[in-house]
């Protein structure tokens, strides 16, 4: 074996055991790796964070100090370790990797996977078999969501395990799309069926948006992981779940999850500082490891098992963070990968699609994005760097996705198993004049991947549309809840009766977009005020359009059927019966709920004449569309406020739009700026892709008070920590205002802010 580039080459291919001294203490600093030593990494350090918390009423005193404790400690002391710490393994002298079969697989991409086998292997054999069937077992689900995967510029080009154990056995929405340009409204809206107009969590912070609004709203109390619960699932989580859980929140450890271990802000989007915290336990940090390796050392152990119970339906989500952008206090860069992925893909380049750097003569947008210029060779080459290290950094994901996949083929459970991948929200490089980002109308942010594949599937693709508001109805479709019993507030529809070809409802064909909030460049971080907007796409056989109405007062609409680019608007004279209909769409799907999301055209046409857009056509019904007001906006906010998107058809009802959890003046949030060095060293050599979870958790420390950003905090409350269990927002807000001005004055500058 030679080093090359810090890396040992293999040669030739062998399978050795490497001995190593007994591990007395799980503390123990011993590191084994394929690669060469290096010197322990600077632990995280310090983020300085506000936390604004909920409630006012009864309130304790807590004060928090975790420690590591050795294997040969009290059942007590043991019990504090996570549970999947084996200390028996721990003591093993020998830990065997195989050497002989290092790959790298092509890279990957932000998935959600969901797995159902539906048979139970034969445990009496002494080989491997396929599973046989079993009347009546419900179906298992392992559900993959990963951040920020586009389907237009990559599609699944870059998730290969997927792409040919997936797709190409499945079938393919390929007008899936996400129902904003945006993680935290998109994850809710998944979790919930709902638009985010209605739960009301339209951005990633305050007051649109962020874990604690979702909490405070209590729309945690009912969501996904609850009704699989109540069919009988145990349910577990893995990875990101929202922005705004972190460090200064994780005891409030999300509902519905048997088993829970989050990544936590401010260090979720930071690669090679992954911190975690399993099921409300203090914050743990894994040195010398990439998020992704130890996400998949996570993820296949709870897999594993999960499957050695045959009697116990099981549904698993793991959310990885590739490839999304990684966010530190100095500003935003292009993902890391790994290192064993760093010299992958050299030289690839954003796609030269017809709409990246537009000239002038095709660059007619609206708000802020028309004013952008075209952009520099530096603004270039930032978006090719941001696209190659895309690619690399879902190689990690890839291996982990071929991992699973491989555990589940072992098991007996892969030919019996459904697969459903999709992705948060899409992304652009260079498209439309922004270098990176997300947070637009248009398709490289909004369209999504999103292929199912398992027993009575189909094999091949359909352009039907759908959105991130029918997974869950699909979900509880797939697992065999009666509609009679599923949430009276869904927004979407089962999918499953139009792949089996048993629905006699309408084809879809509309779809609500919608964003509050800044239009953000995610290489300069800056943020224009005047990105909020409601988008309807229209999809049918032979047509489709893209119409969107900004909070600038301007429309803009294209015929994404001879345009799929979106670079030519058509003007409102050249077709305004085009216009006034879909007009009167976006009307209905802006404030839509239930039915009427489902079915817009019959809001319109309550006696069913009309269920498409060539129907709506018809001249004779010029003068109700005349009749109809525009859709408007009285100015941009960042937030949704029911004023400010009058008119409303039909007129709302009592408690739509969120309203029993709508207080635009309450600050439901924390935030967290890792501002102090974090850890900066490459890490995720070849080696690391054979360690075990034990191998990671026997580096992994608690982070101290200090580096979870509460040392200051310490000293204001001299060591301890007040939190509230009460909810009298109102009292909770003049507190916390008042006293955090006098103790604090810097306070109020934050505070006020919220």
């Amino acid at each position: 074996m030679s080093p090359v580039n810090g890396i040992i080459n293999l040669h030739p291919p062998t399978t050795r055991a490497i001995q190593h001294p007994t591990l007395g203490k799980c503390n123990s600093s011993i590191y084994l790796s394929l690669t060469h030593w290096q010197p322990r990494p600077v632990a995280p350090s310090p983020a300085r964070l506000l936390s604004y918390s909920v409630g006012c009423g009864s309130w304790g005193w807590h004060h928090r100090q975790r420690r590591k404790k050795s294997c040969e400690s009290s059942p007590e002391r043991r019990q504090r370790l996570t549970d999947l710490w084996d200390c028996d393994a721990a003591r093993s002298r020998t830990m065997r990797l195989p050497l002989s079969s290092l790959s790298i697989l092509a890279a990957a991409g932000s998935t959600l996977l969901l797995l159902i086998p539906t048979t139970v292997a034969d445990a009496s054999a002494g080989t491997k078999t396929p599973a046989s069937e079993t009347p009546g077992r419900k179906p298992n689900i392992l559900f993959l969501f990963n951040d920020d995967q586009d389907k237009v510029l990559a599609g699944l080009d870059f998730v290969p395990s997927i792409k040919r154990r997936v797709q190409d056995e499945g079938f393919t929405f390929e007008n899936h799309y996400a129902t904003v340009a945006l993680c935290c409204p998109a994850r809710v809206a998944l979790l919930r069926g709902q638009q985010a107009h209605n739960t009301n969590i339209t951005f990633v912070m305050p007051p649109g948006g962020a874990y604690e609004k979702f909490v405070a709203s209590e729309q945690d109390r009912e969501c996904l992981p609850q009704w699989l619960k109540r069919a009988g699932y145990h349910t577990e989580y893995i990875g990101k779940l929202m922005n705004g859980y972190g460090v200064m929140n994780y005891e409030n450890v999300p509902k519905g999850w048997d088993h829970f271990d989050g990544l936590l802000d401010p260090y979720t989007y930071i690669y090679n500082t992954p911190v975690w915290s399993s099921n409300g336990k203090a914050p743990k940090f894994y040195p010398r490891a990439h998020q992704t390796d130890v996400l998949r050392a996570k993820a296949v152990t709870r897999l594993k098992r999960l499957l050695q119970n045959k009697n116990q339906p099981w549904f698993l989500e793991v959310a990885g963070v590739a490839p999304h952008q990684q966010f530190n206090q100095t500003g935003s860069f292009p993902p890391v990968p790994a290192v064993r992925h760093m010299k992958e893909y050299e030289g690839l380049k954003a796609p030269r699609t017809p709409n990246f750097n537009p000239d002038d003569d095709e660059h007619r947008k609206p708000a802020w994005v028309g004013e952008l210029k075209q952009m520099d060779e530096n603004q270039i080459a930032f978006s090719d760097t941001t696209y190659q290290a895309r690619a690399q950094a879902m190689m990690g994901l890839d291996e982990m996705f071929n991992e699973l996949l491989d555990v589940l083929e072992e098991a007996g459970e892969l030919d019996n198993t459904y697969i459903i991948m999709t992705s948060d929200n899409g992304y652009h490089v260079g498209q439309h004049r922004v270098p990176a980002g997300k947070t637009l109308p248009y398709k490289e942010d909004t369209n999504v991947p999103f292929v199912i594949r398992g027993p009575g599937i189909p094999k091949g693709l359909t352009g039907l549309p759908s959105s991130h508001v029918d997974i869950a109805p699909t979900l509880l479709d797939i697992i065999g809840v009666p509609s009679s019993s599923w949430p009276t507030f869904f927004d979407g529809r089962s999918l499953l009766p139009y792949l089996s070809r048993t629905s006699s409802s309408p084809l879809p064909e509309v779809i609500n977009i919608e964003y509050w909030g800044g239009g953000l460049d995610e290489q300069t971080m800056a943020f224009s005020p005047l990105n909020t907007y409601k988008t309807v796409r229209l999809i049918g056989p032979t047509y489709s359009y893209l119409y969107t109405h900004w909070c600038t007062s301007e429309t803009e609409l294209y015929d994404t059927h001879s345009d799929p680019f979106e670079l030519t608007p058509i003007p409102l004279t050249a077709n305004p019966r085009l216009y006034s209909r879909l007009n009167a769409l976006l009307l209905v799907t802006k404030s839509c709920a239930k039915e009427s999301c489902k079915s817009p055209w019959k809001t319109l046409h309550p006696d069913g004449t009309v269920l498409n857009l060539p129907q709506a056509m018809d001249p004779k019904y010029d003068p109700l569309y005349n009749a109809l007001p525009q859709v408007a906006f009285k100015k941009c906010l960042d937030y949704q406020h029911v004023d400010n998107e009058v008119p409303y058809h039909p007129p709302l009802t009592p408690g739509s739009l969120g309203a029993d959890h709508r207080n635009i003046n309450a600050g439901h949030g924390i935030f967290a700026e890792p501002r102090a060095k974090v850890g900066v060293k490459e890490i995720g050599y070849f080696g690391e892709t054979y360690e075990g979870f034990e191998a990671y958790e026997r580096r992994a420390r608690y982070l101290t008070e200090e580096e979870m950003g509460r040392k200051d905090e310490a000293k204001r409350w001299k060591g301890w920590k007040w939190y509230w269990k009460g909810n009298w927002e109102e009292c909770r807000i003049v507190f916390w205002r008042t006293v955090g001005i006098l103790w604090y004055p810097r306070w109020w500058l934050d505070v006020d802010y919220l």
